[in-house]
This record gives C-alpha cells, structure tokens and sequence, in this order.
C-alpha cells in the first residue's frame, strides 16, 4: 500500500503536466491554424478574433483532419472519437493495458482536432491521455492486473482535476465510471493522485475555476420551492435531449462509416462542412461560436451577456451538428464540454423563455443554464454525482447546488427510461462488450481460503490403488512430500486407479490465510486452475491443509453471487 501511495502521487504530477502540456499544444496548433503565429497563449474563455484567412478559413478544419486520420489511421486507432469508452475497454475487458502510443497520438490527434476549429472537447483526451500514461507506467513496473486498473483511475482522475481545477469531480468520476470496487484502500489512491494533480496544475495554469461567474449572477430565488418545480420540467427536456445526443453522435458515425468512400475524404467532408458552419457562424453572428471547446459561449450564457432566445436556440442546433460533423466523419476529441454548452445553452433558451412569459417571477436565465450543463453531463454519462460536484467547482457558485441536484437526477432518470446506455457504454455495447452496472463490494477480498477449500485430502503413495471419491489425493513420496495431485474432476466415482498415473502436477502452493482474491491473482500470474494449501507455504505432508481449484471456486462465487441478484 504505502508503494501504490508513492506511486499516486507520481500519476498525479504527471497527469497535471500531461494536462498543462495539452492545453498548450492546443494554443499553439489553434494560433498558427487561425492566425498563422507560433503561440501556445490561448484562453478558451475568449471568443477567437477574426482570422486573416477570411473566408479561407473554411478549409482550416479540413486541413487539421487531414492529419488527424494519418495519425489515427497509421499510429493508434483507439485514438479515434472521444476515448473515455476505451479507457473503460482497457479496465474490463483488457487487463488494464493501454498502449503507450495512444498517449502521445491522442495527445497530437485531438489537439489538432481542437486546434484548427474541430467542435469537441479537451477532457475525454485528456481522460485518454493520462490512463494511457498510467497503464503504461504500471505495466513497466510489472505490478498486478488490479494495481494496474487502479492506477488507470488515478490517471483519469488526476487529469480531470487539474484540467477543470476540480478534484472532487475527478475523485467522483473514477468512483461512478471506472473503479471496479470502492473501500479505503482503492479511494486512498486516487484521492491523492486527484488532489496532487489540481495542485500542480493550479501551479501551471492557474487557480481560477473553469468559468468566472460575477458577484450577482444568480438569485437567492433560485433555490426557493417554486421555482424548483420549475426545474423538474426543464431537467426532463435535457434528459431527452441528453438520448437525442447521444443516439446523434452515434448515427452521424455509422452515416459517415457507410459511405463507400475511404477515411480521408469522409473525415475531409466532414471538417469542409463544419468550416463552412464556423464561416456562416461568424459571418451572421460576429463570432466562430461553435469551434473548438465553446467555453467561450458558455461564459457568455453564465455572465448574461448572451441572452437572445433565438441566438441561443440557433448555437444549440448549431452546435449539436458540428459535434456530430466532427466526431461522426472521425475526429478525436471528447464529448464532455459539448454535453456542457448544449446543457447550457438549453438552460439560457429555457430561462429566457419563461422570464419573457412570468417577468414578475425574476427568474435568472444563468440559474437554468447552470442546471442545464450538469443535468446534460449526468445525463449523457450516467455520472451525476459528478456532473453536480464539478458544476459547482467549476463555477464555485454554491446558490444553485439544490437545483443541479434536482436537475441531475430527472435528466438522468428520463434517459434511462428511454435508454440505459450512455454516450460511454453504447460505443461498447455496439461491439458486444457489455459493462457491469455500478460495483459490488469486493467479496474476493473478505474471503479466506481456508473457508472454502477441500480439507478432506487424502494422502497416498505414488503406486497406491485407491478408488475415486468426492475429495482429492495428495501424491506423497517416501520423504512426506507431496509430488502430485489426484483432482477428483478428472476420475468417475468408484472408479479404482494407480494414484501415480492420475495425478497431475501442474499445481500452485499457497499459503494458509490468503484471500480468494489473492489465489486468483495467482491463477492468473501462473495459469493454473488448481492449488494446495499449506500451513508454511512448503509441500510437506505435515503442513498441508487442503485443496482448492476451479471447481471450488465456481461453487464459492455461485454462493456469493446470490447475495446481490435483485
């Protein structure tokens, strides 16, 4: 424990010079691509000023996907889409192995996506980034399968927190999507890996929180009991929202894969027509609005300054086609600031509608906005507890914390009434790989495998005739060393045999007082299904204690598997 310590602190670090490095990288591609000067100084909280390319600019975007595709295509194809699915790929189905190229490609992939217009997000790469650094990190110090999936969460963690400057956020979101069990000793890793990371990257980026709310942006008013009815039915309009998304992204990338064409010109066609959305954007509206992260037109929406209803419903169908034209034809980046400024934009249109039909009410547009980008996350993510959290850390505006929570939790109940996959899970389950839903206490661990294995051995010689039973024989030579080992799956009952040309040494020694989870750790490291158990870890007759094997195994998680079918 006080090792895998260590080494959290270490993911920690790394994870917020990984996120640093990113946001960096980005500045510079979106600097020389919009204005063709090497700079990596980009706030995403200012709209970009108008490009020297005019109209030009337009091809921008094309450009930028031209060398996404190679990337992808000839270095790391799970560096394709918004990669949180393969993170969670990588923990269940993959032994927690994640190639260490998917860091560096993801990193240059979604940097350039973002960098030259691409409407997608920094969080879910950078999710990508530092699990990929994690596992590898894990895998060249040749610790456990499970060492290793508990370090990919301390990645993840760590990168969220120091991107959004929200270590509780990246505490919760680890806990929600990615550990596969909970207790003291995996929260102790990543609570450290994620307040590590958001300290050292208040060092490199700052301290300010992700969007800068004023004094008096929203009212006491917002949490008083009638105007949180008025949420319940906003939060359920996200909610179906969240599915419409969700089901968009996924039906813009089978539309661009079903075109008989090949990924360069589908990624191509894609990028031209958002380049002529951003054009037509700017050209109608006097800003790009829909390019890169749009934290810019979230902080718009949260300060008051953008409040025209129909501005904001035309940034909400302009922005939910640019996601889909930039994922869908094959570009890399993450889904979870789009869910935001569609969660935000929604709560803007909807609080200006209603303060234009009730004005007496004095109800605040930001306060629906607010809920709108965490019911929208929730929702979309199935993560609410972390949506909520990283809300208010994101804003440190505590006024509507009863509202987000009221709002994550219908938007995330009407889309799974429709629909229990999320933007996560769906792009698994379409390849057949199905995720457990939430955790269970980790039983393995409270197990003793004394309480479970076959006590009544029998010991014989090697030339012994004996007859076949329900328990096993231990093979023993003429110093009381066990030899080998009769298992009673490979003999029928009453069967009589020479005990030597039944056995089977291919057997792995345990000692008396491990857990289940500790023999199958040792399963898996030696590829053996069958083990003795002995007293002092030695093979003398004396202290052996008992048989375990598969058979034993499958009896115990039958038993324990009972207690959590509901």
């Amino acid at each position: 424990m006080p090792a895998l310590f260590s080494i959290s602190v270490v993911i920690g670090v790394l994870t917020a010079f990984a996120a640093w490095g990113f946001r960096l990288l980005i500045g510079v591609i979106h600097n020389f691509a919009f204005f063709g000067r090497i700079s990596p100084h980009y706030d995403a909280n200012l709209h970009t000023p108008e490009s020297s390319l005019g109209w030009l600019i337009i091809f921008v975007p094309a450009i930028g996907g031209i060398a996404v595709i190679w990337l992808i295509k000839n270095f790391a194809p799970e560096a394709k889409g918004h990669g949180v699915p393969e993170v969670m790929n990588a923990i269940h189905h993959n032994r927690g192995r994640i190639r260490g190229v998917v860091s560096l490609v993801k990193a240059l992939a979604s940097s350039v996506t973002i960098g030259t217009g691409g409407s997608l997000g920094r969080e879910g790469p950078i999710i990508q980034i530092s699990s990929a650094m994690s596992s590898m990190f894990a895998q060249w110090l040749k610790i456990s399968v499970n060492q290793r999936n508990l370090l990919i969460a301390c990645g993840a963690s760590g990168g969220i927190s120091a991107t959004f400057n929200a270590p509780l956020g990246g505490i919760l979101f680890s806990i929600e999507l990615l550990l596969l069990s909970i207790n003291s000793r995996t929260l102790l890793p990543v609570i450290t890996s994620s307040v590590i990371a958001a300290n050292v990257g208040r060092y490199l980026i700052g301290p300010e929180p992700a969007f800068h709310m004023p004094s008096a942006s929203t009212i006491a008013e917002a949490s008083q009991p009638l105007m949180i009815l008025l949420y319940f039915p906003f939060a359920c309009l996200v909610g179906v929202l969240a599915l419409v998304f969700i089901r968009g992204i996924y039906f813009s990338e089978d539309f661009f894969d079903s075109l008989p064409l090949n990924p360069y010109i589908r990624h191509v066609i894609g990028m031209l027509l958002l380049g002529c959305l951003i054009y037509g954007m700017f050209r109608t509206t006097g800003h790009y609005y829909v390019q890169g992260v749009g934290y810019s037109t979230i902080q718009d929406i949260l300060t008051s300054t953008l409040t025209s209803p129909w501005l904001l419903l035309a940034l909400l169908i302009a922005k939910f086609i640019a996601v889909l034209l930039t994922i869908g034809s094959g570009g890399s980046g993450g889904v979870f600031s789009p869910s935001l400024y569609l969660g935000a934009t929604a709560g803007g249109l909807f609080g200006s509608a209603l303060a234009l039909l009730m004005p007496d009410m004095g109800i605040d547009p930001v306060s629906f906005a607010l809920v709108g980008m965490a019911a929208m996350v929730a929702a979309t993510t199935s993560a609410p507890l972390t949506a909520a959290i990283m809300t208010y850390e994101m804003t440190l505006d505590y006024v509507v914390v009863l509202p987000i929570m009221v709002g994550v939790g219908v938007a995330y109940a009407v889309r799974r009434h429709f629909s229990k996959a999320d933007i996560y899970s769906l792009k698994l389950m379409r390849r057949g790989q199905n995720l457990p839903e939430g955790f269970l206490a980790d039983v393995n661990s409270q197990i003793v495998v004394n309480s479970v294995m076959d006590s009544d051995i029998h010991f014989v010689g090697e030339d012994e005739i004996v007859t076949g039973t329900e328990h096993a024989y231990c093979v023993i030579n003429d110093e009381g060393q066990v030899i080998g080992l009769v298992n009673p799956v490979s003999y029928r009952i009453g069967k009589r045999f020479r005990a030597g040309d039944a056995m089977v040494t291919d057997f792995i020694i345990i000692q008396s007082g491990v857990t289940l989870r500790e023999v199958l750790t040792l399963f898996d490291k030696h590829g053996r299904v069958t083990a003795i158990v002995s007293r002092t870890g030695k093979l003398v007759k004396e202290d052996v204690l008992g048989v375990f094997s598969s058979v034993h195994l499958a009896r115990t998680m039958a038993r324990t598997s009972k207690m959590y079918v509901h």
